[in-house]
């Protein structure tokens, strides 16, 4: 039996990998039918010698290859030696091939038995599986924090897993809130984020246009970039808010709930703006967040508007 397992979203491809071993161990106690190949050991002769070997136990083989695809004749061999021998079809037989990223399957489809992909997940998809993840810690959050949590860390998962726990800890015995997220989510922003607010706020929409679109060019997804404005200009709404009260700067993050990180990230900004420029900004998106909820504007055309009028 051959299983493919690939995609660039390895923290859920480890996950099902991991899945699968676990139960293989849990029906056979000996392990000594179970192999993991991998680097240098990725030939056919030491393969072939795990297939071939006869058991002294009445058991399956699981037998794990990692990254096969990455080198060419490793692949073409085992493939060809896998037909030969009816691989595919020998129930007795588990082989899991492991690939990290991208990869093209079209010509390998009719040669496995099953096969599985895990793309990054984006937009709802990301939010759906943190809800779940949250789910699973017993910890109810709202929908704010969801999109609080998915602007700080974006669709890296290995992180997203390590807040998401770090925060179930956190939050035992009580509701997790989006000051949770501040004061223990170390956020992941990128700089040309403050870049194309800098722009907006100078009303250099060429340049504002330009970064949006950098992003949308190097695979970011629309609402995840969406969802990042909308947390820094909030952000921002709140700090400038507090520094014309005449909060001084050392208690900002104590007066805003805001984590020190985010504090010192934004201040920098905050002389490019005014109080009543953010203001219209931060209205201009609630306007343009419900028309994407309600589904009259895709959210291309929404960042491309964001610029284009204000």
């Amino acid at each position: 039996m051959l299983i493919l397992l690939y995609g660039e979203d390895t923290y859920r491809s480890r996950q099902k990998l991991k899945e699968i071993v676990g139960k293989y161990e849990a029906k056979h106690e000996s392990g000594l039918s179970l192999a993991i190949f991998r680097d240098g050991d990725l030939n056919l002769d030491k393969i072939r010698e795990k297939i071939e070997a006869v058991s002294m136990f009445d058991e399956k083989k699981l037998i794990i290859l990692e990254n096969l695809f990455q080198n060419k004749k490793n692949q073409e061999d085992f493939f060809n030696y896998a037909k030969k021998i009816k691989l595919k079809d020998n129930q007795d037989i588990v082989i899991v091939i492991h690939q990290e990223g991208k990869l093209a399957v079209s010509p390998f489809k009719n040669k496995l038995s099953m096969l599985e992909a895990f793309n990054s997940l984006e937009g709802v998809n990301l939010a759906n599986w943190v809800k779940k993840e949250f789910e699973k810690n017993n910890i109810q959050v709202n929908p704010e924090v969801i999109k609080k949590l998915t602007a700080y860390v974006g669709k890296d998962l290995w992180q997203m897993s390590s807040e998401i726990n770090k925060l179930a800890s956190f939050g035992k015995d009580k509701k997790i809130v989006e000051e949770d997220v501040d004061l223990l989510v170390k956020a992941s922003f990128d700089t040309n984020i403050f870049k194309t607010l800098d722009a907006l706020a100078e009303k250099d929409k060429k340049t504002a246009l330009k970064l949006i679109h950098q992003h949308l060019n190097q695979g970011e997804d629309e609402f995840y970039l969406f969802s990042m404005l909308v947390y820094q200009v909030r952000t921002l709404l709140k700090l400038k808010d507090l520094i014309e009260k005449g909060t001084p700067y050392y208690n900002l993050a104590k007066k805003s709930g805001l984590h020190p990180y985010v504090v010192k990230k934004s201040s920098s900004q905050l002389r490019n703006f005014s109080l009543e420029g953010l203001k219209k900004i931060y209205q201009r998106l609630s306007e343009i967040d419900f028309g994407l909820k309600v589904g009259r504007i895709n959210s291309q055309t929404a960042l491309d508007l964001l610029v284009v009028e204000i």
